[in-house]
């Protein structure tokens, strides 16, 4: 490299070079230009003075001099380039392969293009959104349909406020949505909005979040006398002149959300103003008020009407002689907004209604711009003409959160308030979809087809047929949803075994691809769109890393389920099951719960220490969110421990060396005070994924874990569901649905602001691969029909295709796909043929080709077939025989053993030596062990016990004990804390006292009966369990049944209540004796009514002394 100029240091500080450019600073243009001049004449008159060889000699020195600069440079960049290059030939497909197992310090995984996600630099050319290279086409604008104009740029001082150059911006943001409360002109309900609450009991508001629906109310424009102004009543005070009018305002405003510095009523103050100048909807009522003659006059707005000659829904500003009317009276439309002079009742507002939102977010939407409306169109993307399909709300709301080229989108420097923005919108895009499903029972509507044909045969009401109101398993999020998520994870446990990896990834806000898109002043918790679609990428990246390019292993099958922390970042739970399970002896190489070294991969310990450090907590930090009753709830922290040990069930106890047997520590500053942190607190990583993706990915080997189906129900369990009963406290109102599966689901759910935005942009919370096929099990005619009241008829003369009824078919063709096909088991079908749409198993042609018949493929995909209850007798040994009889013809020839037709199905099993033994209950047990929680299983084995054909009880309950244990087994451990904990006696006879309380309630029978041990009882236990069962009622409940029932008392009925509650309330007591008949009379329809109405604690002895006096008979 060439030596350094003398003059090439420009930032010199010397005595002399301050002087000089403190006068060159001073000099005027005249100046510099005579300077300029002297240089230029003194330089030619130096060349002037120097002779030919002299200038000769200079010249070649300065040759030589950029020769040798470009030649170092040359080297330097040739040098990267062969690095670059050398890596890349490094990373190719195959040297991919186990990667995790070679893991080395010096190699920048990182950086490699198959694991980078890129920055937001793709545009879209029809509405110029910025997206990552991998973000769907159609995720902003559906390629062009969806067309809407932008909110403008408020005007100042809104927009200060908002970008931060306002003096008072910081408080402004700080509480943004109390200023936006100050201004809404309707007020914002929920069933809940929920305050999120750590483990400790430590409150925190990184995220927004509610539970149940949300709701916008609208009141009448003037208060009644002696009324205080609430929402859009205060911009109609008034006072002496404009000013006082205006303070009234301010003030009403500012003490009703405690706003007192004088730097909130300046930012009231000014805001008032720019809403009363430029929001249309306050220019529309005002315009209006005069021409409310009496307080029985309403202004109603038209949910959507549009102006002439304007386009629909575009974000128009309202224009007051269309959009608004005068109306006397009562009669509206559903959707209208009626805005009284003066009354008391407030409105319920459509969330379908244009001004839903602007009402609510008059911040956001300061000109009062039209909302989301339904009869928004689709437009052409070449032609911009409108097509016939509207706009969805999930597609105008995706459209309103995107970031464009050289445009400033308001919504998303809102903060807080954007936040709650969100979780509105969510659930009207929700609410959306819920009345669709709603108002379309009737296609939903379902039962059994030889159900609905006996129903036809005996001319019953078709309405009164199936289920009342279906949330159907398509819905994502649904209970039936997740429950079939969890099923489908089972399959890959009994076709494969259990998961050899369970990951757990946690979205990083210090990510660069975050930060760099972030707004000045904001962090990663004010913008859930961009930790969102940051992350989506991301776990895009980190699935195809392990599944593609194999990092692990070959891999078999993979699921996932994305869910959100309290503290608003999105985490994955990831399952991965690998072609060659992982060795114990192997565990040390792909699984570390050590501080790296700093002195050989700085990288990693930086990211080890900053991302998997669990706490500290206990007494270094007894503060922290894990502690309850002050334990770790995480059982940090762990033990030293020389060489990794696995366990039998459980995962395994991984290697963490003390500082003393070469582990490593590191100085962590908490609440000012220097802690030593060593290996007891580190979480368990990958070397290779923690360097690749610098986050939190908590790494466990899971093959060793017995209880695996715990572990799915955890991966899918999907967001947070309340547990509830719906109660009509209105004694003359009708009886509720308790089939109403909607409305459980909306009043149940909890949504928060990061995971409304996931959803608003479509982004999926489940993935799986490969694909489950879904196959029905029913006897003939007994497949699952929908229909409406005018289609029973004809749905009862042509059943419905299902899976079952085609694989007959199938198994029918006259050609070499029908020979195949009696080869399989109806499980197989779904690897070698696809369920087209047409409702016919169709050839796959794509795959691996089979070699016994030409022209067919081969897939990975699995086939489920529907369980089925014992009770259902006949059912269950027709999944008996399709489980073991291969390519049946139909419905008889399945029932065909050696040329004989049986006429049942049970005979058939018998034929087949099917039920000789109890090999099939062990091995439907055996199933269910993989499904189902112990409770579920017992109640099983209960039924099994009771209804079905079985030789050897015990011998049942000895190989399945532990399965019919497992959830009071988890009970213990989590009650102690303790996961070393394992079955015991006491365990084992808990369990058989709850089966033996199940056959008692089905068949009356205990299980002594049935040739087994008797569980260990007492007279104490069975006082407890009665004693249980009775303080465990409802009193609020039973009130409820009291205020509806006691009117429908008959005559007798009557004077016994009475008699009983009059000895009840004067504290005389006594006894009352009824004949049998009477009793039973009582218990069901007199004494469940005075029950409640007193103390509960008294109460809980009546159904006791009930139980005696039936006993006595």
């Amino acid at each position: 490299m060439p030596k350094r100029r003398k003059g090439a240091n420009l930032s010199r500080r010397t005595t002399n070079s301050t002087v000089m450019r403190d006068i060159r600073a001073r000099r005027s243009g005249e100046q510099i230009q005579q300077n300029n001049t002297d240089v230029r004449a003194s330089m030619a008159q130096l060349r002037e003075s120097l002779s030919q060889e002299a200038r000769d000699e200079r010249n070649q020195q300065r040759q030589l001099e950029r020769r040798e600069t470009r030649r170092f440079i040359v080297n330097r960049r040739r040098g990267i380039d062969q690095q670059r290059q050398q890596l890349l030939r490094a990373f190719t497909s195959d040297s991919f392969l186990r990667l995790a197992f070679q893991y080395e310090p010096d190699v920048e995984y990182y950086a490699h293009s198959k694991v980078v996600i890129g920055s937001l630099d793709k545009e879209c050319p029809h509405c110029h959104a910025l997206k990552f290279k991998n973000e769907p086409v159609g995720m902003c604008c559906s390629s062009g349909k969806v067309q809407l104009t932008e909110i403008e740029t408020p005007p100042e001082p809104l927009h200060g406020l908002l970008i931060g150059t306002d003096p008072d911006s910081s408080l402004f943001l700080k509480s943004i949505r109390t200023f936006n409360s100050c201004f809404q002109m309707t007020s914002f309900g929920a069933t809940e909005i929920v305050n999120n609450i750590a483990a400790n009991g430590q409150q925190f508001n990184s995220t927004f979040k509610i539970k149940g629906q949300i709701y916008h109310k609208v009141g009448s424009l003037l208060p009644m006398p002696n009324e205080s102004h609430k929402f859009l009543q205060i911009y109609f005070m008034g006072g002496e002149d404009s000013e006082r009018a205006l303070a009234n305002r301010v003030d009403a405003r500012c003490d009703y959300h405690n706003l007192n510095s004088p730097f909130a009523r300046r930012i009231v103050t000014d805001l008032d103003a720019l809403l009363n100048e430029h929001n249309e909807l306050l220019k529309l009522f005002k315009s209006h008020m005069h021409k409310l003659q009496s307080d029985n006059h309403a202004i109603v707005i038209n949910p959507d009407r549009t102006p002439a000659g304007e386009h629909v829904r575009r974000f128009n500003a309202p224009v007051v002689d269309d959009v608004a009317g005068i109306m006397v009276g009562d009669r509206t439309a559903t959707r209208q907004i009626v805005i009284r002079r003066r009354n008391n009742n407030l409105q319920f507002i459509s969330d379908t209604h244009r001004s839903y939102d602007a009402l609510q977010y008059p911040l956001i939407f300061w000109k009062g711009q039209d909302g989301y409306c339904v009869n928004i169109k689709q437009r052409d993307p070449v032609t911009g003409a409108e097509t016939n399909k509207n706009v969805s709300s999930k597609d105008f709301y995706s459209y309103c959160l995107m970031i464009r080229s050289g445009r400033d989108n308001i919504i998303l420097r809102c903060r807080e308030l954007s936040q709650q923005f969100m979780v509105d919108m969510y659930v009207k895009i929700e609410s959306e979809r819920l009345r669709y499903l709603r108002y379309n029972q009737q296609k939903l509507r379902a039962e059994e087809y030889i159900h609905l044909r006996d129903a036809i045969a005996k001319n019953a009401d078709t309405a009164e047929i199936g289920n009342s109101v279906i949330l159907p398993s398509s819905y994502v999020g649904s209970p039936r949803h997740m429950q079939e998520y969890i099923q489908d994870a089972m399959t890959f446990v009994r076709e494969y075994g259990r998961p050899c990896l369970f990951i757990t990834f946690t979205c990083n806000p210090k990510w660069q691809e975050i930060t760099s898109l972030l707004l000045p002043g904001q962090n990663a918790i004010h913008r859930h769109d961009i930790t969102a679609r940051v992350f989506k990428q991301k776990l895009k990246s980190l699935i195809s890393f392990i599944t593609k390019l194999h990092v692990f292993g070959p891999t078999r099958c993979w699921m996932y389920s994305v869910e959100w922390q309290k503290r608003g970042l999105p985490h994955a739970h990831i399952l991965i099951w690998f072609v060659d399970k992982i060795r114990a002896e192997d565990i040390d190489s792909l699984i570390s719960a050590e501080i790296p070294d700093p002195s050989t991969d700085q990288l990693l310990f930086d990211i080890v220490t900053k991302n998997m450090i669990h706490g500290p907590c206990g007494i270094l930090n007894r503060s922290s969110p894990c502690m309850v009753d002050g334990k770790c709830t995480k059982r940090f922290p762990k033990d030293f421990i020389n060489d990794t040990v696995t366990h039998i069930d459980g995962y395994p106890i991984y290697r963490r060396r003390s500082t003393e047997n070469g582990g490593q520590s590191f100085i962590k500053t908490i609440s000012n005070a220097d802690i030593d942190i060593d290996n007891r607190w580190v979480v368990p990583y990958s070397p290779l994924l923690s360097k690749t993706f610098n986050a939190h990915i908590n790494v466990e080997s899971c093959s060793s874990v017995k209880s695996i189906k715990y572990i799915c129900k955890y991966v899918n369990k999907g967001s947070d569901m309340a547990v509830f009963r719906i109660e009509n406290t209105n004694v003359n109102a009708p009886p509720l649905n308790e089939n109403d599966e909607i409305t459980n689901y909306q009043i149940g759910r909890y949504i928060s602001s990061n995971e409304a935005v996931w959803r608003i942009f479509g982004f999926q919370i489940h993935e799986r691969d490969p694909a489950v096929i879904h196959l029905a099990v029913h006897l003939e005619n007994g497949q699952r029909v929908y229909f409406t009241d005018d289609t029973a008829l004809d749905r009862a003369i042509n059943p419905p295709k299902t899976t079952l009824t085609e694989f007959f078919e199938l198994c029918n063709r006259a050609d070499a796909f029908g020979a195949f096909a009696q080869t399989l088991l109806y499980s197989e079908v779904p690897r070698y043929f696809t369920w087209a749409q047409s409702k016919k198993w169709m050839p796959r042609k794509k795959g691996t080709p089979v070699d016994a018949c030409p022209g067919l493929f081969k897939s990975n995909n699995l086939g489920r077939v529907y369980t089925v209850n014992p009770r259902q007798t006949e059912c269950f040994y027709l999944l008996l025989l399709l489980v073991n009889v291969t390519g049946p013809l139909s419905f008889q020839d399945i029932r065909k053993v050696d040329g004989q037709q049986y006429p049942t199905y049970k005979d058939a099993c018998l034929a087949l030596g099917l039920l000789e033994d109890d090999n099939q209950w062990d091995s439907m047990l055996a199933e269910a062990a993989l499904n189902c929680t112990g409770t579920q299983i017992r109640l099983l084995f209960a039924i099994v016990l009771t209804t079905c054909f079985r030789s050897r009880a015990q011998m049942l309950w000895d190989n399945h004990k532990d399965s019919m244990t497992d959830d009071i087994l988890y009970r213990y451990r989590t009650r102690y804390n303790d996961l070393t904990i394992s079955f015991s006696d006491a365990m084992y006879n808990e369990s058989l006292i709850a089966i033996e309380d199940l056959c008692i309630a089905i068949a009356n029978l205990p299980i002594s009966h049935f040739g087994m041990s008797s569980p260990n009882r007492s007279a104490s236990d069975l006082l407890n369990r009665d004693m249980n069962r009775e303080l465990q009622y409802n009193t609020v409940e039973m009130a409820g049944i009291v205020s509806r029932n006691v009117p429908l008392l008959n005559d007798e009925q009557k004077i016994i209540y009475d008699r009983i509650m009059l000895a009840v309330s004067t504290g005389q007591g006594g006894f009352f004796f009824f004949w049998m008949h009477q009793v039973e009379l009582a218990k069901r329809s007199l004494f469940r009514y005075f029950l409640p109405r007193y103390d509960q604690k008294m109460a809980s002895h009546w159904p006791l002394h009930l139980l005696a006096l039936q006993k006595l008979y």
